[in-house]
């Protein structure tokens, strides 16, 4: 694919959907979650979190659609890939790494919200307990975790383009 313009695209909706994925993971674990927990009573947060939960789903899971989509063109054209697997080169070795903890982060999102809040809401919806309170302090390790795991896969890219 010798289309700049193809290229292009590809590359700024792999771009867009990566800021967009770990944007919502920022906003969430950094302003969010603090701000609905100081400003909020508990019958008021629990439904504004499930709800901004759901939509972030959505955005989340489309944004992964769309990093497949247009990392696999992009990968292939890129003149530094040799193969699926191959380390025979730096620029190989950090795809290699950048993908493996893309993989992870993109676990955890789906561990997140298809097993950890159905289930913290359900015990939400029982009221305050110290199960509650252990699995927010939980959620807020993943969360810092998983921000800090998108801030290394933004900077291996970073690097990428320097090798």
């Amino acid at each position: 694919m010798d289309n700049i313009y193809v290229k292009s695209f590809l590359d700024l909706l792999h771009l867009l959907a990566t800021i967009t994925w770990f944007g919502t993971l920022f906003v969430n674990v950094a302003i969010l979650r603090g701000t609905v927990q100081k400003t909020l009573v508990p019958a008021t947060a629990a439904p504004f979190m499930r709800l901004f939960m759901q939509k972030a789903r959505i955005v989340v899971y489309v944004s992964l659609a769309i990093l497949f989509i247009t990392g696999i063109p992009l990968k292939i054209v890129s003149p530094y890939y040799v193969s699926i697997i191959n380390f025979s080169n730096d620029w190989q070795i950090a795809m290699f790494v950048k993908h493996v903890l893309v993989a992870v982060l993109a676990l955890m999102a789906i561990v997140s919200f298809e097993i950890i809040m159905p289930r913290f809401q359900k015990i939400a919806s029982k009221g305050p307990s110290p199960e509650l309170e252990r699995m927010k302090k939980a959620q807020q390790l993943a969360g810092m975790f998983s921000v800090t795991l998108a801030f290394v896969i933004i900077l291996i890219s970073a690097v990428m383009n320097h090798i």
